[in-house]
């Protein structure tokens, strides 16, 4: 039986992002805070951190339905705002300070491990070396755990 075949009754989310690097880091912010949820078996929470693309065997061996990825993009809005982005749209463009483009991993998710995927993007108002998360992000990512809690609860 394929991976493809069979999909488990699992949520992963994805936070990436460099916490080093001011609202970079809203991704793992998004995961820490999803452990402190005590969201129970239906979510699995990796911080990525960079290089998403070191944890796909860990994504393959959970085999989950669905996969959430949040990571600081720009939108064009305002600090703290997300959005869900179209696949497409991040799949046309490399938008991250990431290693490799975000879309080698979407890709991967989908195809070889044919799971959903959902990339929610929230828009950082500094990234800068040393720098604390920006009051909007915390708010943006506090506002993209309850989603994505009221979402499946």
């Amino acid at each position: 039986m394929s991976v493809c075949d069979k999909k488990e009754d699992i949520i992963v989310v994805c936070g990436i992002g460099n916490s080093t690097r001011g609202d970079d880091a809203c991704g793992p912010y998004v995961v820490e805070n999803m452990l402190e949820a005590d969201a129970g078996d239906m979510f699995q929470v990796i911080d990525c951190g960079v290089a998403p693309e070191n944890f796909i065997g860990k994504i393959r061996k959970i085999n989950p339905v669905k996969v959430i990825i949040v990571d600081a993009v720009d939108l064009g809005s305002v600090p703290g705002s997300y959005e869900v982005v179209d696949i497409d749209r991040i799949k046309g463009q490399m938008m991250s300070t990431h290693k490799l483009p975000v879309s080698l991993f979407i890709d991967f998710i989908q195809k070889d491990i044919c799971s959903e995927v959902e990339f929610i993007g929230i828009q950082p108002k500094g990234l800068g070396f040393g720098e604390d998360m920006s009051a909007e992000c915390v708010a943006g990512c506090d506002g993209i755990v309850s989603d994505i809690l009221k979402s499946f609860f």
